[in-house]
C-alpha cells in the first residue's frame, strides 16, 4: 500500500515537473527592460508628442499593429483598426502674438513668446483676441475673463508661474481660447487696459477635423461565448508647442502602452486561453477618452460582461505607489477592485486607490462594465517637457507586472496556479521525485528481499 501511494506522488510530482517545465521552456518572459526600451522609442522626438490628427499619431498606430501581429494576435471581429472622426488643434502658419496697442493704434507692448505668454490647448474655437478694458468682465490676481462678440476667453497665470504645462484639448470647454500668462504680464496688461490701450493675441491653431484610429488585437479563447477580457492603453499625446518644443509623453502614456505590449507577448507565449483576450491601443484619450468611448460605442453589447484592465503611466521613478484608479462611483469595497487590492496586499505590494473618472477607464464603468487603471500617480513631469524616458523606473514597471499578470491570469486562465508559480512548481516536483524515488526504492528493495 505505501509503495502504491508512494507511485501516487512520483507520478504527480513528474507530470507536475513536465507541465511546469514545459511552461519554463516555452514562455515568453515578461522583461522590463524591452518596456523601457520601447517607451524610449515611442516617446522619441521622431514622433513629435503623437497628437491625433498628425502623421506621427497614425505611424504609432501602424507600429502598435505590427507588434500586435509579432504577438501571434488577430483583428478583432475581422477588424485591426477603428476609425472615427475628432476635432483637433491643427497648427496654421504666422507667428503667435501678444501685443498691446494705444488709442491711436500704434503698438506700444510685444510679449515674447513661451516667455510671457504662451497658448494653453484647451481650445481653439477662436485664434484671435481683441479687447479693451469693456470687455474686461472679471479681472482677479490670477486671471482675466473676457468677453467679446467672437465669444468669452481667459486669459491667466498658471500653477508656480510656469508657462510649460499643456492641458488636454476639449473642444466642448468653457472658453474659445485659453491664453497663459505670467504674473509680470499680467500685471502689465491690466496697466495698460486702464489706460485705455486695446490688447491683440493671435495664436495660429484651427480646430480642425480628423479621422484617427484604434487599434485591436485578439487572443480567441477556448470559450467564446464568455465576453473578453480587455488590456488595454493609449498611445497618443499632446504633441508640440509653436516653438516646436516636444512633449514627448514618455510616463502618459508610452509606459502604459509599452507595457501592454509587452504583457501581449506574455499572455500569448501560456497558449490558448479559457477566456479570450481583446488588447487595444486607444486613441485620443487626451481629447476627453474619445476612442475608448468611440469602442464602447461600437462593441457594447459583445462586452457586456469585460473585465478591463487599463494602463496609464506605469513606471515613474518616484516613490510613488502603484495606484489602483476606479470609477468616481467606486470604492475600495467594489469587488473587481478589491480582487486586485488583495493581490497587492499578498505581494506586499505599496499600493493605494484613486477613484475618478480620468483615465480610458471612465466609459467602462459608466456602461456598468467592470475596468480598473493601473498608475503611477505621480504628476511632477506630466504634460510637460520634462517627461521623459530618462525618468523611468525598472523597478515600477515590474511591480505593476507583479500584480496585472496574476489578476489577468485569474481570469483568462482560470486561476492556474502552475501559470503564475511555475518556477516554484518546477523546483517542488524535482525536490518531489527525489524523495518520493528514494522512497519507492526503498519500498521496492524491501519488497523484494521480503519475497
Amino acid at each position: 500500500m505505501k509503495k502504491l501511494i508512494c507511485s501516487y506522488f512520483l507520478s504527480t510530482c513528474l507530470l507536475l515537473f513536465f507541465y511546469s517545465s514545459h511552461i519554463y521552456y516555452t514562455l515568453y518572459r515578461f522583461n522590463p527592460t524591452n518596456v523601457y526600451q520601447n517607451i524610449k522609442y515611442i516617446s522619441s522626438d521622431q514622433f513629435k508628442g503623437r497628437l491625433p490628427g498628425t502623421l506621427e499619431n497614425a505611424e504609432i498606430a501602424t507600429y502598435i499593429n505590427s507588434e500586435f501581429k509579432n504577438s501571434g494576435l488577430k483583428p478583432y471581429k475581422g477588424s485591426e483598426f477603428q476609425n472615427f472622426k475628432v476635432l483637433y488643434p491643427k497648427k496654421i502658419s504666422n507667428s503667435p502674438y501678444l501685443r498691446v496697442l494705444d488709442v491711436s493704434g500704434n503698438i506700444v507692448k510685444t510679449f515674447i513668446y513661451s516667455k510671457d505668454f504662451k497658448e494653453d490647448m484647451l481650445n481653439f474655437k477662436s485664434n484671435n483676441l481683441t479687447f479693451s478694458k469693456s470687455n474686461v468682465k472679471v479681472a482677479k490676481e490670477s486671471y482675466i475673463k473676457v468677453t467679446t462678440e467672437g465669444g468669452p476667453f481667459i486669459l491667466f497665470v498658471p500653477k508656480d508661474n510656469d508657462l510649460s504645462f499643456r492641458s488636454s484639448f476639449m473642444y466642448d470647454s468653457s472658453y474659445n481660447m485659453y491664453i497663459m500668462i505670467t504674473k509680470e504680464t499680467l500685471t502689465e496688461l491690466k496697466d495698460l487696459l486702464a489706460r485705455d490701450c486695446t490688447i491683440d493675441c493671435f495664436i495660429p491653431y484651427i480646430v480642425s477635423e480628423a479621422s484617427v484610429t484604434n487599434v485591436m488585437g485578439y487572443l480567441e479563447g477556448r470559450d467564446i461565448s464568455m465576453p473578453p477580457i480587455i488590456v488595454s492603453a493609449h498611445f497618443d499625446h499632446i504633441g508640440t508647442d509653436l516653438n516646436g518644443t516636444i512633449y514627448n509623453g514618455a510616463l502618459d502614456n508610452a509606459s502604459g502602452l509599452s507595457f501592454m505590449l509587452e504583457m501581449s507577448k506574455y499572455l500569448t507565449s501560456l497558449g490558448k486561453p479559457d477566456r479570450s483576450i481583446l488588447f487595444l491601443g486607444f486613441n485620443a484619450e487626451e481629447f476627453g477618452c474619445l476612442g475608448s468611448n468611440a469602442f464602447i460605442e461600437t462593441y457594447k453589447s459583445d462586452i457586456k460582461g469585460s473585465k478591463v484592465f487599463n494602463f496609464d503611466m506605469i513606471g515613474s521613478n518616484n516613490a510613488v505607489p502603484l495606484c489602483i484608479m476606479g470609477g468616481k462611483k467606486d470604492t475600495d469595497k467594489t469587488p473587481f477592485i478589491k480582487s486586485v487590492s488583495n493581490t497587492c496586499k499578498t505581494g506586499k505590494i505599496f499600493f493605494n486607490y484613486l477613484f475618478e473618472d480620468a483615465s480610458d477607464h471612465e466609459g467602462f464603468r459608466k456602461e456598468n462594465i467592470d475596468a480598473i487603471t493601473f498608475c503611477d500617480n505621480d504628476m511632477t513631469r506630466i504634460h510637460t517637457p520634462k517627461d521623459t524616458s530618462k525618468y523611468i523606473s525598472l523597478d515600477s514597471i515590474d511591480r505593476c507586472y507583479d500584480v496585472a499578470s496574476k489578476e489577468i491570469v485569474k481570469y483568462t486562465f482560470k486561476n492556474n496556479f502552475i501559470i503564475i508559480y511555475y518556477k516554484e512548481c518546477t523546483l517542488i516536483s524535482i525536490i518531489g521525485i527525489l524523495i518520493f524515488s528514494v522512497f519507492y526504492k526503498k519500498k521496492s528493495n524491501s519488497n523484494g528481499k521480503l519475497n
